[in-house]
This record gives structure tokens, sequence and C-alpha cells, in this order.
């Protein structure tokens, strides 16, 4: 069997331009926003947001830092009418690329909305079961998240990217869209709580709802019938 723990820390609220305050990049080809320090440093792993004050469809940005354990973490997301947002949670940013002028002004934030980094659970197992336990210390608001996506890379790093080769641009290394799947009873959870997964998935996190967390929120997951550590 296998023992983890996943832990939201406390975070501040969002801030659409912590990261980056509004600019319009029009030096020609591909450029670096300017950053409001170097590395941006977050309060807790956080997705990036981009907020476009006109629509940047068709122009493509590269997020670089680090994860929530140090180790390095690029991400290139598409631009889009009004905002995107990074599959992945950023713990710093060095470097956000764009690969041409924009149409307008641009801002590059985080979300008030919180994330746990995904927990791989075994999902070939026989007899799957999964147990979750909650422990809440202060005020808060936060939902288990399953998903049934393939997640996993040879690499280490998931979701895992992929790459349109044909192109060979750093900027076409896209992670693969994540469906989320709320659980069927451990959503919206304000005190300690309890439950289980009792059908296969690839993975587990826990979310907290537009809530700043004040004090830590651990979620310990407890996979039966799994003899790895």
């Amino acid at each position: 069997m296998r023992q983890n723990v996943l832990q939201i820390d406390p975070y501040a609220a969002a801030d659409a331009d912590l990261i980056a305050v509004s600019q319009t990049p029009a030096a020609g080809g591909e450029q670096a926003l300017t950053l409001t320090s170097s590395p941006v440093t977050l309060d807790t792993a956080r997705q990036v947001v981009f907020t476009f004050a006109a629509s940047e469809v068709g122009r493509r940005f590269l997020v670089s830092g680090t994860r929530f354990d140090g180790k390095q973490l690029v991400e290139a997301v598409a631009g889009a009418a009004a905002t995107a947002t990074t599959v992945n949670a950023f713990a710093t940013v060095t470097e956000i690329l764009i690969d041409g002028d924009s149409t307008g002004a641009i801002e590059v934030g985080t979300a008030l909305i919180v994330s746990t980094s995904w927990l791989p659970l075994d999902y070939i197992v026989t007899d799957f079961k999964v147990g979750l336990v909650i422990t809440i210390g202060g005020a808060s608001d936060v939902t288990v998240e399953l998903t049934l996506s393939n997640l996993l890379s040879p690499r280490g790093n998931f979701p895992k990217p992929t790459r349109n080769s044909w192109f060979g641009s750093k900027f076409d290394v896209i992670y693969p869209t994540v469906n989320p799947i709320d659980h069927d009873t451990l959503v919206n959870v304000a005190a300690d709580a309890s439950g289980n997964i009792a059908f296969p998935v690839t993975a587990v996190r826990l979310t907290s709802n537009a809530v700043v967390v004040t004090t830590p929120v651990l979620m310990e997951v407890l996979q039966a019938g799994h003899t790895g550590g």
C-alpha cells in the first residue's frame, strides 16, 4: 500500500499583475515580457494567468520556472481572446516569452483558486481502493478532484506534454487539457472529512475554491493493493 499527503499552504488573494504588469510587446519576433522581479517567487505553487486587453488568438507564450519541488518547469500557452491559464502550477517564474508582437496590452498574474499537484494512482491494480482524509485547520472551502486523463510521462514530468515536431519550435510544447472530475461527496468541504475512491482513476488532487486559505489544509491519501513506496 502507499500513503501520501497533499497539502494546500496558506496563500494570498489573486493578483492579476503579480508576475508582469500591463505591457504591449512590440519589438518584433520572439521577445521576453518584463517581469516584476527575477525570478518571481509565488507564495505557493499556483497556475499562471494571462489577461489580454485584446484578442491574442494565434500568439504563443512560453512560461519557464520551477515546480513546488524545485524542478524546472516549462509550459507553452496558446493566446486567447481574453484570458489563458497554465495547466501546471509554478512556484517561481523566471521567464515568459511571446513569439511575436502582441495585439494589445498583456498582464500576467495568479488566480484565486489553488490546487495541489496531481498525485498519480496505480489504476492497474486488481482491487482499486483509495481512502481519503481531509484535515482543515481554519476557514476553507476545498474539493477533491479526480481525473481519467493520462498524466504520466517517462521523464517524470506530468501532465505529459505533446510536441509538434514538424515545427520543432519551443512554443509547440503544449500540455494537454486535464479534465478534472469532482468527487461524489468531497465537494465544498469546510470541515474535517473523509471518503474514498471506489473506481479506477489516474490521479487525485485537492483544490481550494476561491477562498483564501490562512492555515494549511491536508489530505491524506492511502491506496490499498499497492506495494510500492
